[in-house]
């Protein structure tokens, strides 16, 4: 799975609705980071549609975002990438929440009564 996240410099969540300077990519297998890029968007100087700015994610499941209107909400809707709104600030911290959210569903999916 990985999990797309707008950011400026890669440790903080893009806080405004102008496209971000890029998005850290992560990939995440068994519930465990195995890796991570950052995807500068080289556009993000010049006025542009917002969706363009996603146009790199295609092979991404999720985003997790602070700022997100409902028409980019909906494009990546159709592009089979999940929105996760999130009020955190901080990258590390947005996905260490969300494996622990992962971890949690898998045990209580796979725990024997």
């Amino acid at each position: 799975m990985k999990i797309a996240i707008p950011t400026d410099d890669g440790f903080t969540i893009n806080l405004q609705s102008t496209p971000a300077r890029g998005f850290l990519v992560t990939t995440i297998q068994f519930g465990e980071v195995v890796d991570q890029e950052m995807r500068w968007n080289l556009n993000s100087d010049i006025p542009a549609k917002e969706k363009e700015s996603y146009h790199d994610l295609v092979d991404c499941d999720k985003v997790i975002a602070r700022d997100i209107d409902i028409n980019l909400t909906n494009f990546l809707q159709c592009h089979k990438i999940n929105v996760i709104k999130t009020e955190e600030i901080i990258v590390t911290k947005i996905l260490m929440q969300y494996l622990q959210t992962i971890l949690q569903k898998e045990s209580d999916t796979y725990c024997c009564p």
